[in-house]
């Protein structure tokens, strides 16, 4: 009867202990807080993009990766596809992926959005988180943002608990070159356009059969 009694003890115990350990995995997991973290390379149809993320939990989180969709009722715009780092507890990293668009029209579009703040667009994106917590306990979630959300979370400043004040530039400004780049090189039935972390290289047009036909510097 002790034993009986003693074993419904540790059992409710256990519950509470595992309970609550899913609870602070859970919390700090979905706690990561992201920003704008500057842009890289852009070709015809990728933008690679750069994205600083706080940790602001007293355990140490593992990003194994970001994976998100981009679409919209009728139309599908492309993924977005983030490499994992781990972050140690009240610091920050900067994740490393790329924006792939469906063709340069869609990356246009999307761009285009982004800066004049379009509200209300055909679009919406799913983004799927997957971490590990004390880089042992995995715990995977996600979230739909819509075209103001998305753009806030990838190249805005957002919420911001680090110590470290993030300090990557204007990202929308970035991206506003590189509007003006793909306007340019649209017209010329653009290839490839090439861009640094802080301006742009060149423009690369090429025509449908691949040959180069202007190159434009900076």
């Amino acid at each position: 009867m002790v034993l009986k009694r003693s074993l419904a003890i540790f059992g409710v115990i256990m519950a509470v202990v595992i309970t609550g350990l899913y609870i602070e995995v859970s919390q700090s997991a979905r706690g990561l807080e992201f920003a704008g973290g500057g842009l890289g390379q852009v070709s015809a149809s990728e933008i690679d993009v750069n994205l600083a993320v706080c940790n602001p939990s007293f355990v140490p989180v593992t990003v194994e990766s970001i994976e998100s969709d981009m679409h919209g009722i009728s139309n599908d715009y492309g993924s977005l596809e983030m490499t994992g780092k781990t972050i140690q507890p009240y610091s920050q990293e900067k994740l490393q992926g790329t924006l792939s668009f469906v063709d340069f029209d869609a990356m246009k579009t999307f761009v285009d959005w982004t800066i004049s703040n379009e509200t209300g667009t055909d679009f919406n994106s799913t983004l799927l988180i997957k971490t590990k917590v004390l880089g042992l306990i995995p715990y995977s979630y996600e979230k739909n943002y819509n075209l103001e959300e998305f753009s806030n979370l990838v190249f805005g400043k957002g919420k911001w608990d680090c110590q470290l004040t993030q300090n990557y530039g204007d990202v929308k400004q970035q991206l506003m070159l590189v509007q003006a780049r793909m306007s340019v090189a649209g017209l010329l039935y653009s290839g490839n356009i090439g861009m640094g972390d802080n301006s742009t290289k060149s423009i690369n047009a090429t025509n449908s059969t691949g040959n180069n036909q202007s190159s434009l510097g900076q």
